[in-house]
């Protein structure tokens, strides 16, 4: 009973956190107007082309630190440029003119001003080692073993404690009856 408690009570906090999330979303996308979301000053993207390949692929997510104030040459930034955002290291900064490349691209881009830059990319997440990781028969078959494990353990020791307050109960009783001299009923 106790384990259901715990495990409703976590689900509960996790719709909550779910539903305000989401409502925080909604406001920044239709009330705001912004065309991505913020969350504490980063934001998170789907890379779409491949012509980062070697430092980001396609299909990976990528955590960009919203700011354009400190971009050196060899960061890599997303930026807007026609409604699209784009994702490329930085070559050159001369004042506010910024010249970008893809890594696996050929060209340099065209010189962007730095009120285009949304943020530095801070951290790639590789989809194609998150997605084996999950499906790997030596993480999942571990994963369930522990988890079974673990929830072994709980009812365990709800079991445990369920038995010890039975034990209370009937002391109680037999100290009562003891009170009141019937002694015999606490054995019945």
């Amino acid at each position: 009973m106790i384990v259901l408690k715990f495990v409703k009570k976590i689900l509960m906090t996790l719709c909550w956190c779910i539903a305000i999330f989401g409502i925080y979303l909604f406001i920044q996308k239709y009330m705001l107007g912004n065309s991505f979301f913020t969350l504490f000053g980063y934001s998170i993207f789907k890379v779409q082309t491949g012509s980062m390949s070697g430092a980001i692929e396609q299909n990976d997510i990528i955590v960009v630190k919203i700011g354009n104030e400190d971009i050196e040459p060899q960061d890599i930034i997303t930026y807007v440029e026609n409604n699209y955002f784009i994702t490329h290291r930085v070559l050159t900064v001369e004042n506010d003119i910024i010249i970008t490349k893809g890594d696996a691209n050929n060209s340099e881009d065209k010189p962007i001003n730095r009120g285009q830059v949304l943020g530095e990319v801070v951290y790639v997440i590789d989809m194609k080692l998150l997605k084996k990781v999950f499906t790997d028969t030596n993480v999942i078959i571990p994963g369930v073993i522990t988890l079974f494990l673990f929830i072994e353990l709980v009812t365990y020791k709800e079991k445990a404690g369920e038995k010890s307050e039975r034990k209370t109960d009937k002391e109680n009783r037999d100290e009562e009856n003891k009170k009141n001299g019937n002694e015999d009923e606490g054995n019945k």
